[in-house]
This record gives structure tokens, sequence and C-alpha cells, in this order.
């Protein structure tokens, strides 16, 4: 689901005890090759976790307003406020062991 303004990116930061972001770039091969394998740890490890990928050239001015300067960026937000920042060189274990304690405490 895409939104289309910065002010509906901030409010869905806000909707949830937890939130994900995945920021991209349509020339980014690294941001495309590691999406599908978040996307489905999503899915089947943290399922209550609402996500939404930005595409950080669309959307210059929420990146901006974020600290998002390279990508792929994760961000993860625990009620409103950042929790977890990945950027550039992570992988997948290790957005997935930042996750499981806090979602644990959460959902469990």
């Amino acid at each position: 689901m895409a939104a289309s303004t910065p002010q509906d990116l901030f409010l869905f930061v806000r909707s949830a005890p937890v939130t994900l972001l995945y920021f991209t770039g349509p020339d980014c091969g690294v941001c495309h090759s590691l999406w599908p394998r978040i996307e489905a740890m999503l899915a089947e490890e943290f399922p209550h976790i609402p996500w939404r990928k930005v595409d950080a050239q669309e959307e210059r001015a929420f990146a901006a307003q974020s600290g998002v300067f390279a990508i792929p960026t994760v961000l993860c937000y625990f009620d409103g406020k950042e929790g977890l920042r990945l950027v550039r060189s992570f992988g997948l274990q290790q957005l997935r062991d930042a996750l499981e304690r806090p979602y644990r405490l959460l959902f469990s």
C-alpha cells in the first residue's frame, strides 16, 4: 500500500504498537533482491507487524525527514518512536534477531 504524502507515512508509523518501513529505490538491485525475503520473513514470523515499502525517490521529503540517505534502509518504530535502523549492509538474520525479542514481548 503506497502512501501519497509524508503525513500518511507519519500516521502509519503511529498506527500500531510496532511498524516497519523498508526504504528502497527503483535502481537499487540489492533492495529488489532483499525485499522478497524480508516480506516472506515478516509474513511468516512477524505477522502482527504492519509494514510499508517506501520508494525513497518518490517520497523524498519523508525520507529526508526520517534521516534516510542510503538504501536499502529498514526503520522499525515502537509506539511511534524509532527503535531500529538498519542501513545498506545488513542481512535477514540481523533483522530477525532485532525483531524477535520486542515482538515476543508485545504479541506473546
